[in-house]
């Protein structure tokens, strides 16, 4: 079977923000004996080479397009007078998709397979162009943007913000609506998002199908690392904008109880520029950062060294791949009730996770931990062996080969 299938980004390295599921789905997939086309835009070929070529070791036919995708005020400014809002139209490019027809009429694909809202018009387009067959398009929702953006309205001050958001939310709001209109599957990742698609569509309730992402399942480290035990909480992100918000949030919670307990309070990854002109204030409430760790082995070693991870989130969209992420090496986990709407399907309250929604609340699980009247030891046996059974890889890339096939049996 030909699967073609476009992402907003190049795949590799993996653990850079929001490639992880679509990199290590795809590698499964070729894996199992499909023959998968990838193509994305990349803002220079020449300078990727070596990533390229990583692709292509795991047996991807790779179709890189130059193509310039990063945020700027002139596309935003011309984006006042475009149908499509802003993060949709950088993505399109009418040389791109000239290009993509060329290619696909010669590999004439089953099915062409559009990850995130973001390459939607291009993979639509591409699919009305065709001459050989009318070929099935799937898009995979990594998120639902006008969710995040909402979200986003609900939790941003700066009023200039607000307005730009609320002027995108509308664009992406009728965009979305309309693209889940002509994808013939959606493949969501979380019940929230599957859920809101069938309140919002309840006609097409045919069309929708969730599949959660899987995990690369590692050693438990967390129980490896015991005798190495740092007395403090983590949390690691990206610097996208969701993630800046919560952890804000988490901050103004932080600096009330941080003295009623004796653990600190560790910050990793890019997320850590954006508080980096407060590190002096922040250390003076046991919050230290400690920036991005590029080497993954190396990140996943150090995280499990903490008593616990903490996932903030209060804004967003889309799978919690944090959580499922340190889940794979056995890391306890405290989260928001944001974040656990996301896992339930998976995760038990208070068995596999923790789960906390206000000062309080947190306040009184950080307590009992330090009190030990909480196993964090168990706590990690338990997400340990409930992601190792049920979200390895193999067994996500058999649901999406299962959709792949009711697809072309049903045509479409």
């Amino acid at each position: 079977m030909k699967i073609f299938v476009l992402t907003p980004q190049i795949l590799y390295p993996w653990w850079y923000y929001g490639r992880y599921s679509m990199y290590f789905l795809l590698k499964k997939l070729a894996e199992k004996g499909l023959d998968i086309y990838l193509s994305f835009p990349v803002k220079d070929i020449a300078k990727e080479k070596e990533n390229l070529e990583h692709l292509y070791t795991l047996g991807l036919k790779i179709f890189p397009f130059e193509l310039d995708t990063r945020d700027k005020v002139t596309k935003l400014l011309i984006n006042i007078f475009e149908k499509e809002p802003f993060k949709i139209n950088k993505y399109y490019s009418k040389r791109y998709l000239d290009f993509l027809i060329k290619e696909i009429q010669k590999i004439k694909p089953d099915i062409i397979q559009v990850h995130s809202s973001h390459m939607f018009k291009l993979g639509f387009n591409l699919v009305q162009k065709l001459d050989h067959k009318k070929v099935p398009i799937i898009l995979r929702q990594q998120d639902i943007v006008h969710q995040q953006i909402k979200n986003f309205i609900v939790n941003v001050k700066n009023p200039i913000y607000r307005i730009i958001a609320l002027w995108q939310y509308r664009k992406t709001y009728s965009y979305e609506m309309e693209i889940w209109n002509k994808a013939d599957r959606i493949i969501f990742l979380t019940k929230q998002d599957y859920e809101y698609f069938l309140i919002k569509n309840p006609s097409s309730y045919y069309k929708a199908v969730m599949i959660p992402d899987g995990i690369e399942i590692k050693e438990n480290l967390y129980l490896k690392n015991k005798t190495k035990r740092i007395n403090g909480i983590c949390f690691m992100a990206s610097d996208q904008i969701p993630n800046i918000i919560s952890l804000k949030w988490f901050l103004s919670i932080w600096q009330k109880i941080h003295n009623k307990i004796n653990l600190s309070f560790h910050v990793y990854g890019k997320i850590c520029k954006f508080f980096e002109k407060d590190k002096k204030r922040l250390e003076k409430f046991k919050v230290f950062l400690h920036g991005f760790i590029e080497n993954k082995e190396e990140l996943d070693h150090t995280i499990s060294k903490y008593k616990l991870f903490i996932s903030p989130t209060i804004t967003g969209s889309g799978y919690r791949t944090k959580i499922f992420d340190v889940s794979s090496f056995g890391m306890p986990i405290l989260c928001t009730e944001f974040d656990y709407k996301a896992v339930d399907f998976i995760f038990q309250r208070n068995e596999d996770i923790l789960v906390f929604a206000n000062e309080s609340e947190l306040l009184n699980i950080l307590r009992n931990i330090e009190n030990k009247q909480i196993n964090l030891e168990l706590i990690s046996n338990n997400v340990y062996n409930k992601v190792r059974l049920n979200l390895s890889w193999d067994k996500i890339a058999d649901m999406f080969i299962k959709v792949y096939n009711e697809i072309k049996i049903m045509g479409g």
